[in-house]
């Protein structure tokens, strides 16, 4: 499994077909998290989570998962931050913002 990953605050959401990702090893990822990718439902099939009218400039993260012999999956997350603090909780899938928090933390 390989984990490409952006992370940015962009002016214009259109701009984040410019940003360049990080490229992540399965080993460099725990355990836990490498879980995650694996079985939850969420991370099943490409999606996109949070709401980009939330706020500007706006938060934008990218996950690209692939795996050989399978088709590449894309996660994007917009406005992570806030969109959980306004709909967070158990129905928010609080797995979803560990998985992209952990990226954004390692990315630092």
């Amino acid at each position: 499994m390989k984990i490409r990953y952006c992370h940015a605050m962009l002016e214009n959401a259109n701009d984040r077909n410019k940003l360049s990702s990080k490229e992540y090893q399965e080993t460099d990822i725990p355990e836990n998290i490498l879980s995650i990718l694996r079985t939850n439902k969420h991370f099943k099939s490409s999606k996109t989570f949070g709401n980009e009218k939330l706020g500007k400039p706006i938060e934008y993260e990218k996950l690209i998962v692939s795996s050989e012999g399978k088709d590449e999956k894309v996660f994007e997350y917009y406005n992570k931050g806030i969109h959980y603090m306004m709909h967070g909780g158990e129905n928010e899938k609080p797995i979803i913002f560990q998985v992209f928090a952990h990226f954004m933390m390692k990315d630092k």
